[in-house]
């Protein structure tokens, strides 16, 4: 069975590196990065965070487009207390082609997310109801045509209300990623 699983992955990855459409390319992509947070008046320093994506890209004449679908964990920290806010959403992003191969691009998500806040010197944690967040990014691409890895620099900005129990804290979230894309 796991030859058969191997095998099958491998001829897709040939056959899609092999048989490049100027139309669409299909990419898996992870993030490593710091998160800087503030729930309600407290700030949380950076921590490590990381998302892990797949996504298609779309090859529209002056603004090309990605759409992903991603995983994501953004952790901050405050001692004692722990923040992280993960789940899952779609993202879409418009290139700006300005210059040939650094090429800046905007971009929108919509995610199902939860937080959780951990207290260290207690042991205890509170998890938030799950809520659809946006977020809203900016960054800079490294994209060379001939090439099957692709490199960008990201920042990303959230800002929701996630409930706990019977309250409500405002969380803001800065997000800063560098994010590698293997293509097919």
């Amino acid at each position: 069975m796991k030859k058969i699983l191997f095998t099958t992955l491998l001829i897709s990855i040939l056959h899609f590196t092999s048989t490049k459409s100027n139309a669409m390319s299909f990419y898996s992509g992870l993030s490593l990065g710091e998160t800087r947070s503030k729930i309600e008046d407290s700030s949380f320093d950076e921590r490590r965070s990381f998302t892990f994506s797949v996504g298609s890209s779309f090859f529209i004449p002056l603004f090309p487009i990605r759409i992903e679908g991603e995983y994501f964990k953004f952790n901050s920290k405050k001692s004692p207390f722990q923040n992280h806010i993960y789940g899952s959403g779609i993202n879409a992003y418009v290139n700006l082609p300005l210059l040939p191969i650094l090429v800046p691009y905007i971009g929108l998500g919509i995610s199902y997310a939860k937080e959780k806040i951990d207290n260290n010197e207690t042991d205890t944690s509170k998890k938030s109801d799950g809520r659809i967040i946006p977020q809203y990014i900016i960054g800079l691409d490294l994209d060379l045509p001939t090439v099957i890895f692709a490199g960008s620099m990201e920042y990303r900005y959230i800002n929701s209300d996630f409930k706990f129990d019977n309250e409500k804290l405002d969380s803001k979230y800065h997000v800063f990623l560098l994010k590698a894309r293997l293509k097919f």
